[in-house]
């Protein structure tokens, strides 16, 4: 087979490189840099960020979030980090940012569910239980019978029940129950033991309370409170044996026009030319949210606190880019924030985002995951990310193997002692990245995050749950990856371009090699996605482009001996992004197709579509397929090419399946045919 010797040749280049760059810690860094970097972290401090944040209950939009945003900009300014400031953007269910509707905050005070009949007591209350009263709940006060309707999600659930003026007990989704029980059907509120994050534990923990969501659009939402299993199966138990129970439900709380509120601070660099590198956390969540997410924000503080004393202790220098950072309501607020300052999108050269990366494995079940930045985006960030990863990940695991010195191992006492639980994967959904990777901003992002994690969402994502140790590499970790990015002069970059080929070239050798199209199209695209990341390394560090394009003319000579021919009868329609729409098509409550088709899309387009959007989904977010797809509408590729690309950098996929799918987005105008 004519791919073989290419990449036997491929693979055999990369050992050497690498044996070459083992008198270092850091292939392409002096010793004396992350020495540097990890004599300001401290993770014991990290963990007290997360105590400090997990105070406030931090809903878009809310007194808490704004409460929170206020004492993270103090910490900032205590730290050095002269410009630190909270940016407002409107949210008010009215402004809209590119294609994203903003929707309405949300003025909580105070709630409680008492139990008036047969056995009278206080259920729960909010704020002393903050994830009892579900998001964008409004004002109530209402004594009615329970009625159980099941899922409550359809007609049938409400058959033979008269709930008008009563308190339903369902278990689906909030707004479908809030629009049937409740705007159709007159029910004062309802009850909800809706389990909105699944994983291989769920189901293990009955007491879990989660924290619910009705939408922030309706602004005729009445009440829903948020029952564990154990007390919603209590309840139907009751109910199946015939007895009447009552409620009183109390609820002092109003959807209210509001404002996305944005921390932002910077590292100021010595080149305004050069670019900036960006690190985000989203600062909300349910209190405590300790995990989801005060732990990203409290790491990012981390770096930025550090690498600010690190300078002016003249242990490293200025950088010549610029770091920015920034803590964002989830997604939405990355939405508003880079819709508004288009002229920060143009200087973000690549980043970080980190949302959950604290949690103990032993508590929350999750292991540490370094997600590469997008397929459609392939970057050199990655690469210097795998690097720092192995470096973190080996010194855990040689204290913990042989003992020694704690502050080696990277080990905050008393913190954890055993080794870190981490990999590197391809690009995963679920956070503020999906934004910034979007076509539209384009902004290559490596992600940190937890997963699974039994306690996201609930009442106990507690900082309990959570590691010093572990936060404290995290820190570590995304420090040395930003100060790469942003620090690494011209002279150690011929290091960086023989680290990053010898990765790509070892990951090329691995790609499917048979003499099928779809083996064909791995190796083909394996050899681009190297050419890519090469060249963003010419594209940050010019003083290597030259070499670069040496070894892009060898690649693309690879490229060519195993480039597929056409498929026969390939789809060779061109889509044409809508200009409108910048930023992914769902932002959380926000689906702009479903509203676009008046949530009424059915046939064989739009399961074609759900279809493609289920695949590769390693999270209940969102579909990496359908995400990518959207990415590589240039106007250039045609439905074949973008399948291709697909098929090559993730999985195969039928040509007609994503077909379907572009033409399910020219019906809702995302997209024309050009």
């Amino acid at each position: 087979m004519r791919l073989r010797p290419i990449l036997l040749i491929a693979g055999l280049a990369a050992p050497s490189l690498v044996r070459t760059a083992q008198t270092r810690t850091i292939p392409f860094w002096p010793d004396e840099v992350p020495a540097a970097i990890r004599a300001e972290i401290d993770g014991n401090a990290t963990l007290e960020t997360v105590r400090e944040l997990s105070r406030f209950h931090r809903v878009h939009g809310s007194p808490g979030f704004a409460a929170a945003a206020e004492h993270m900009k103090k910490k900032l300014l205590a730290a050095g980090l002269a410009d630190a400031a909270v940016e407002h953007f409107p949210a008010d269910g009215k402004t809209k940012y590119a294609h994203f509707v903003s929707y309405s905050g949300w003025n909580p005070v105070t709630a409680s569910l008492e139990e008036v009949s047969p056995q009278p007591g206080l259920v729960e209350s909010f704020p002393e239980l903050p994830v009892a009263l579900a998001d964008y709940s409004q004002d109530a006060d209402a004594t009615a019978e329970l009625v159980d309707a099941g899922a409550g999600t359809n007609p049938k659930s409400y058959e033979g029940k008269n709930v008008a003026g009563k308190i339903v007990l369902a278990d689906g989704d909030l707004p479908s129950v809030m629009r049937l029980a409740c705007k159709e059907r007159g029910a004062a509120g309802f009850l909800s033991d809706f389990p909105n994050q699944t994983t291989a534990w769920s189901g293990d923990d009955r007491d879990l309370v989660r924290w619910g969501h009705l939408s922030p659009y309706a602004l005729d939402n009445k009440f829903a409170f948020m029952l564990s299993r154990r007390q919603a199966a209590r309840y139907r138990e009751r109910l199946a044996a015939g007895e009447k129970i009552v409620f009183h439900a109390r609820v002092a709380a109003k959807m209210v026009p509001a404002t996305y509120d944005v921390v932002v601070a910077t590292i100021p660099g010595s080149d305004a030319a050069a670019g900036e590198i960006v690190l985000t956390a989203h600062l909300c969540h349910e209190s405590a949210g300790a995990n989801d997410n005060a732990s990203g924000s409290a790491a990012i503080f981390e770096v930025a606190r550090a690498l600010r004393a690190a300078i002016a202790r003249k242990t490293l220098p200025a950088p010549r880019r610029t770091i920015r950072f920034l803590w964002l309501p989830e997604i939405a607020g990355s939405e508003a924030y880079l819709v508004r300052h288009p002229e920060v999108v143009k200087r973000l050269a690549a980043g970080i985002h980190m949302d959950m990366v604290g949690g103990l494995l032993a508590t929350t079940k999750g292991t540490f995951h370094v997600s590469r930045a997008a397929g459609s985006r392939p970057h050199v960030a990655s690469e210097i990310a795998a690097v720092w990863l192995e470096h973190v990940v080996d010194a855990s695991r040689r204290y913990a193997e042989r003992g020694g010195d704690p502050y080696a191992g990277l080990v905050w006492l008393p913190g954890s002692r055993e080794p870190l639980l981490a990999d590197m994967r391809a690009l995963e959904m679920g956070s503020d990245h999906e934004v910034f990777e979007e076509a539209s901003f384009g902004v290559p992002i490596v992600y940190f995050h937890d997963w699974p994690d039994v306690t996201i969402h609930t009442n106990k994502d507690q900082p309990e749950n959570l590691d010093a140790t572990k936060l404290g590499r995290v820190a570590y970790l995304g420090a040395g990856i930003a100060w790469t990015l942003a620090a690494l002069p011209d002279a150690e970059a011929p290091r960086l371009l023989r680290t990053a080929r010898a990765q790509c070239e070892a990951r090329v050798s691995m790609a499917q090699a048979d003499d099928s199209r779809d083996g064909l199209l791995a190796a083909h695209e394996a050899i681009e996605t190297e050419r890519e990341t090469l060249r963003s390394i010419a594209t940050m560090w010019p003083a290597t482009s030259s070499a670069v394009a040496r070894e892009d003319e060898r690649l693309e000579q690879m490229a060519s001996l195993v480039r597929p021919p056409a498929a026969p009868g390939a789809d060779a329609r061109v889509p044409v992004r809508n200009p409108e729409i910048r930023g992914p098509l769902s932002v959380y409550y926000f689906d702009y197709v479903a509203d676009a088709l008046g949530r009424t899309a059915t046939g064989p387009t739009a399961s074609a579509g759900a279809s493609l959007d289920t695949r590769l989904t390693n999270r209940p977010e969102g579909g990496v397929l359908s995400y990518e797809a959207f990415n590589l509408a240039d106007g250039a590729r045609t439905v074949a090419q973008i399948r291709d690309v697909l098929a090559g950098r993730y999985e195969p996929v039928p040509v007609e399946e994503v077909g379907e799918y572009f033409d399910l987005l020219a019906r809702a105008r995302a997209i024309t045919w050009k």
